[in-house]
Parts: C-alpha cells; structure tokens; sequence
C-alpha cells in the first residue's frame, strides 16, 4: 500500500518553546523533522544551523531532513552529518558541480536529495535524478514560511512521477510550500511521498492536534480511488 509521510518544517514554529513543540508534532503523528537552513546568501532569510537540528534530533525518535537554501551547501555537508541529519536537499539552481554535490553527501552517509524553486524545470534536473534519494518540489518561493500554495506548480509532481516509471527509478518525491488541511488531498492525489508542512502545524496553537489532522486528511486521500 502506498505510504506518505509528513515531514514537519519548524521554519514557523516558536523558539522559546521550541522543544515542546517538536515533541508534541511527532505525537500527533509527523515522520520526519525538516530544518530549512538559510544565511542570506540565496535567500533573503536567516534560519536554522545543524546545531538546531543536533538538539532536536536528541529529543525525538524520527529521521531529519535539511533544506539548504545556500548558495555554498557543501560547507555545511559535514556539520549535518554529525547533527544526525539522514537526507540533504540542495538547491539545483545554486549547485554549480551537482554530482560532486550528490557524491559528497552520499560518501558522509547522508541521503543526496535536490531542491526545486518554483522557476526550475523538472527536466533541468533530470539528469540529476539517478543519484539522488528525493526530490524537493517547492510550491512557493523558498525562504519564508505561510506562503500560498502555487497549485498550478503541482504539474512538476506528474512530471517527476512519469520520469520515475519510464526510467526505473527510485526518487521519493516530497512537496514543500502552502500545504493546509484543506489543500494536504490535491498534494497526495498529485503523488506525493513527502509532504512538508511549517504554519500549518507549528503556527497553530496546537502542533500535536494540527499534526493528527493533517495525517488524517492524507490518510483519506490515500484511501480515494485514483482519478
């Protein structure tokens, strides 16, 4: 049976309580923990570092992910594999060696995985898609959280899942941007196998009741006919 996981983004969530907030999510039911990681230098934002994600990876019992939005990935490779880090996304448009990128990752034990913005094609990185673990398709512009879902940019999710049939591969292909309650469906009809939710969960007041309803939802979704 097909699965999808939740990975939760605590981009949104609130540092003075962060802790509890993590702790309570995965309760509710998210899989994987995602740390966007930004310093300005691909996007306006300043984020995370792997010591955030080393802390909380302690505290927990799920797998994390990391979300380089910089422009120099590399540098970090090493720090994320000593937080405990399994799988790093880095963004294509900013990977000037992209397979040096891939086997850098994979040789420190880490799952090499490429990020999307919403501008890049899906056959920009298709040579890219044999050695990766997942692929990152972003529904809003990468580096601030609550955004509005861009739906249209669901294509690329069909675009990735018949380069996967057609080619044997075996990419997980995860959806990051503007996912609610209400919209979590289109994103698991679309074919989902990750979906990363931030606001939704930890801008809600309650990230272990906002984490059950959203697992819900894509168990609903999961139980539809195919379209």
């Amino acid at each position: 049976m097909r699965r999808v996981q939740l990975s939760g983004s605590i981009l949104d969530a609130d540092f003075a309580a962060l802790r509890q907030q993590v702790e309570a999510a995965v309760r509710g039911g998210v899989d994987l923990l995602h740390f966007d990681v930004a310093d300005t230098s691909f996007t306006p934002t300043v984020s995370i570092g792997p010591r955030v994600a080393a802390t909380l990876l302690r505290s927990v019992r799920v797998p994390g992910e990391a979300h380089l939005m910089v422009a120099n990935p590399a540098l970090l490779f090493g720090q994320l594999a000593e937080a405990g880090v399994s799988r790093v996304y880095f963004h294509l448009e900013c990977a000037r060696a992209p397979f040096r990128l891939a086997a850098q990752l994979r040789d420190l034990g880490l799952e090499p995985a490429v990020a999307l913005s919403p501008a890049t094609s899906v056959q920009s990185a298709e040579p890219l898609l044999p050695e990766v673990s997942a692929v990152l398709v972003l529904l809003v512009e990468p580096g601030l959280g609550g955004q509005r879902m861009m739906r249209g940019l669901l294509r690329k999710v069909a675009q990735l899942r018949e380069l996967r049939e057609r080619e044997g591969l075996g990419f997980a292909i995860a959806v990051d941007g503007g996912v609610k309650p209400d919209n979590v469906a289109e994103v698991v009809a679309a074919g989902a196998d990750i979906v990363v939710v931030g606001s939704a969960i930890f801008a809600s007041g309650d990230p272990e009741g906002a984490a059950r309803e959203i697992k819900r939802r894509i168990g609903e979704a999961l139980r539809q006919p195919p379209a």
